[in-house]
């Protein structure tokens, strides 16, 4: 499973690396508008985003959305002690975020955690998926640690290019799905209780 995992984020790093210049921020512009459309995003009071990366659909756009709109937004503090992650409010990117562990941006460290149990929607971060909610992170398993704290009020969701959606995902009991994949194209709504 670990090697078919490796090829697979070689696989869809090398699609990102194919993309046209300014590709990757118009179809990440529709993918997040298709987000916000939804039903499962629009009801939710409290969100735990991140700071994308350079090979990932901008966020930043959302976490300052929602801000705006008054809404509680957290974004993760990894812990690479116990590999797990923290999750901090913050009220502005700009005064709030700096650099962390593996060059992501975090919240700063005097601001005070919550619990897992606060958030209503968690945006989780992935190389590729598939329709049964699969999910193939970079390789740490932070947010699989985190998702199996969350109370079962939690939305998560992830943000897709159309090529990161695969026929099969390699699970482990451990890999913990989402709920919603949205994509340039769809809104992918998984059950919960479905068998990996």
């Amino acid at each position: 499973m670990r090697d078919e995992k490796a090829r697979l984020r070689r696989e869809i790093a090398a699609a990102f690396q194919r993309l046209p210049a300014g590709e990757l921020e118009a179809r990440g512009a529709a993918i997040r508008q298709r987000l916000a459309l939804t039903e499962e995003f629009r009801r939710a009071g409290s969100f735990l985003l991140y700071a994308s990366l350079p090979d990932e659909i901008d966020t930043a756009p959302l976490i300052d959305e929602l801000l705006a709109a008054g809404k509680t937004v957290y974004l993760p503090v990894c812990r690479p002690g116990r590999a797990e992650i923290d999750i901090v409010p913050i009220l502005s990117r700009e005064a709030d975020l700096v650099p962390g562990h593996f060059g992501i941006l975090e919240p700063r460290p005097a601001l005070a955690a919550a619990g897992p149990e606060d958030v209503d929607f968690v945006l989780v971060p992935g190389r590729a998926f598939d329709r049964r909610g699969n999910r193939l992170g970079r390789g740490r398993g932070y947010y699989d640690r985190f998702l199996a704290r969350v109370g079962q009020q939690a939305v998560r969701a992830a943000l897709a290019l159309d090529f990161q959606l695969v026929a099969a995902v390699p699970a482990a009991e451990h890999d913990l799905p989402v709920d919603l994949i949205v994509t340039e194209r769809e809104v992918i709504r998984i059950p919960r209780g479905r068998q990996p």
